[in-house]
């Protein structure tokens, strides 16, 4: 690991990654098929789960990447929902490393319907949603409302797709939507280092540093009685200024 930076684009660099990607393939395949196995045999998603934060965690370990988690203490003991930013495919086991609670994500249909891996997220509890057929958010809503009053925490990356540069990019409003309907606290998370880990369009892992900065949750007055707009600009800005710098400065080092 002392050897990578020196080796900045050369070959070496070029074959850890492609080591490293297989790895973290294999890694990634093998949790897949513990989780639906599991998720078949017992008809629950608490093992599923269980296996889920455990890929996530070795996934940053072979990696190789340091994470720095910062604001831990403004999560809630209940359910809730966490807005984050969306740079890399890094960021679904970046988040599930860090906040070690068995956290589902809301994501498009187009990751469910990826083999063995879309089938093992189900089972783990996560949720897709479909954006072009509106009876399918009216049955996501349900579920998720459900799963985040039972005291499950939710991720939805409201921008829709990941960013190639980092930059951060207007919010959806539908996971506002979701917010209000179930009444519980939202608090935007600013990640960083997805997009030098693994950049969009790319297979090869690349050394980074990961930050995760968990952030106050919205006051419970401006998520009832602000329009989904309103709140995803709120939530937006927070994020801006974590980014920025404005945000907690102590954290855990994993």
């Amino acid at each position: 690991r002392r050897l990578i930076p020196q080796l900045q684009g050369g070959r070496e660099l070029v074959i850890t990654g492609f080591l490293k990607s297989v790895a973290l393939l294999t890694h990634t395949l093998v949790s897949s098929l513990l989780i639906y196995l599991t998720g078949v045999a017992t008809r629950s998603g608490r093992v599923p789960s269980l296996i889920m934060d455990w890929w996530g965690r070795w996934f940053i370990r072979i990696g190789g990447w340091s994470v720095r988690v910062e604001g831990m203490e403004h999560l809630p003991e209940g359910g809730a929902i966490l807005v984050s930013n969306h740079q890399s495919l890094v960021d679904i086991p970046l988040l599930v490393s860090a906040v070690h609670r068995g956290a589902g994500f809301l994501a498009k249909r187009e990751l469910g319907r990826i083999p063995l891996f879309g089938k093992a997220m189900t089972c783990a509890g996560n949720l897709f949603i479909d954006r072009a057929d509106p009876r399918d958010a009216v049955h996501l809503m349900r579920d998720a409302v459900r799963a985040i009053r039972g005291g499950k925490l939710i991720v939805i990356f409201s921008e829709g797709t990941r960013s190639d540069d980092g930059t951060i990019g207007e919010f959806k409003p539908g996971a506002f939507y979701l917010a209000m309907k179930a009444g519980v606290p939202v608090l935007p998370v600013y990640i960083d280092g997805g997009c030098r880990a693994l950049p969009k369009g790319s297979l090869i892992f690349r050394p980074a540093e990961l930050v995760v900065r968990i952030l106050a949750p919205l006051p419970r007055e401006a998520v009832t009685s602000l329009s989904k707009q309103e709140i995803a600009l709120e939530a937006r800005r927070r994020i801006l200024l974590a980014r920025d710098g404005e945000g907690a400065r102590s954290g855990a080092v994993l």
